[in-house]
């Protein structure tokens, strides 16, 4: 059976450090177990407006969860967190049925920031795939991706940011946004990343930069892929550019030690995650032996 809580003592830790004023906390904890032909969603410790539904199973045994979030983006003083466990061989995917949002900051520049961290036992499968984060002009955003393996867990995960509304003609003149990615296992680091944009600094028109690009997004697997299939996927990533006549964006793919790494630099926050989705597909049979199943809020 679930169990439901406000709050656990160590949620209530982090919410208390957050200034009462000017802040709207949210954060929320899953605990995960592996049972009988199926991973159970045990344990649901919330505070604020972020929820989830009910677990999905379209696949039998792993465990979908839509991630909710009601206000759909922060403001300043606004704290989103969500904290995962895994036992030990327990399998899920968690996703979010829409692009979050970082809204301007006030004049004091005080930060927003949400953020992710999971631990994944041994034997443990994780796959993380929200949706964007568009960074409104005028914010500071501070994001951050924590995810804490051990013995022979598996990570699949992407970050998808958006600086500014290109349509709504709105640059990223102002603000700030730093964006931190930290994968370890056994407390050995693997993949340690710290990325800053500054609104209005040189790197985001330098080629050594952004290049003029609005969307940054990266995608990592715990997973060691070989040249023939780095070559398979840069085919594949090309013809389904050309394809669905896909704007000028930049895709990499590279192997980091024990980390499989995807990037995009473009315009299009659609394009990457159907990018993503797609190297998702390719690489899942041999990431946990499961064909792609996307989850159905992809198509709503």
């Amino acid at each position: 059976m679930t169990a439901i809580a406000t709050v656990s003592a160590g949620l209530a830790d982090t919410l208390s450090a957050t200034p009462p004023t000017k802040s709207w906390p949210a954060a929320i904890e899953l605990g995960l177990r592996a049972s009988i032909n199926r991973t159970d969603l045990v344990r649901i410790l919330h505070k604020g407006p972020l929820r989830v539904q009910r677990p999905f199973y379209p696949e039998g045994d792993c465990c979908h969860v839509y991630l909710l979030h009601p206000p759909g983006g922060i403001v300043a003083g606004d704290t989103l967190r969500v904290a995962v466990s895994l036992d030990a061989g327990a399998q899920a995917l968690l996703t979010t049925p829409s692009a979050g949002k970082v809204y301007r900051s006030d004049l004091a520049k005080t930060a927003q920031s949400q953020g992710v961290s999971a631990d994944v036992a041994d034997g443990a499968c994780l796959e993380w795939l929200p949706q964007e984060t568009i960074v409104f002009e005028g914010a500071e955003a501070e994001l951050s991706n924590h995810f804490a393996l051990q013995g022979n867990a598996r990570l699949c995960a992407w970050d998808i940011v958006v600086l500014g509304r290109r349509a709504s003609g709105e640059g990223f003149a102002r603000g700030r946004c730093l964006q931190k990615i930290d994968i370890r296992r056994d407390g050995k680091p693997l993949l340690v990343e710290r990325t800053e944009w500054l609104g209005g600094s040189a790197m985001l028109d330098a080629p050594w930069g952004m290049a003029g690009a609005s969307v940054s997004g990266s995608f990592f697997a715990t997973m060691i892929c070989d040249q023939a299939m780095m070559d398979k996927l840069r085919e594949g990533l090309t013809k389904l550019a050309e394809q669905n006549a896909w704007l000028a964006a930049e895709w990499g793919l590279s192997q980091k030690r024990d980390i499989f790494l995807a990037r995009y630099l473009g315009d299009s926050p659609e394009q990457c995650r159907k990018g993503f989705a797609w190297l998702w597909a390719q690489l899942r049979p041999q990431f946990n032996g499961r064909e792609a199943c996307p989850p159905r809020i992809w198509n709503t």
